[in-house]
């Protein structure tokens, strides 16, 4: 009984190895023209924690050609990097304002 129980064991790593091996990890190269990155700082209204940087954040990183954000709500501002051949100005205020926030 121990025979067959050492073998099912054995047997588990192998298929759960050869499962690994064969898992592909993706990445996506994105190249962007320096030329084409524009900063702003965009006013924000209605933030009043670390929780509203957070979800404006997450929102605003989810638009295509978005670099980076960073949110503020003690300056009431977010400070937004992103490649303006994909996205626009009106884009990323409409979704601060689909978030919750009111975008000045």
């Amino acid at each position: 009984m121990k025979k067959i129980v050492v073998i099912f064991l054995i047997s588990g790593l192998f298929i759960n190895t050869s499962c690994n091996l064969t898992e592909q990890k993706t990445t996506k190269e994105i190249i962007i023209k320096k030329s084409d990155i524009i900063n702003k700082t965009v006013r924000v209204k209605g933030m009043t924690c670390v929780g509203c940087e957070v979800t404006l954040e997450e929102n605003i990183a989810k638009i295509e050609g978005v670099v980076s954000v960073k949110a503020s709500h003690t300056n009431e501002e977010a400070s937004i990097s992103y490649d303006s051949t994909k996205t626009t100005i009106k884009a990323i205020r409409n979704t601060i304002k689909e978030a919750g926030y009111q975008a000045k």
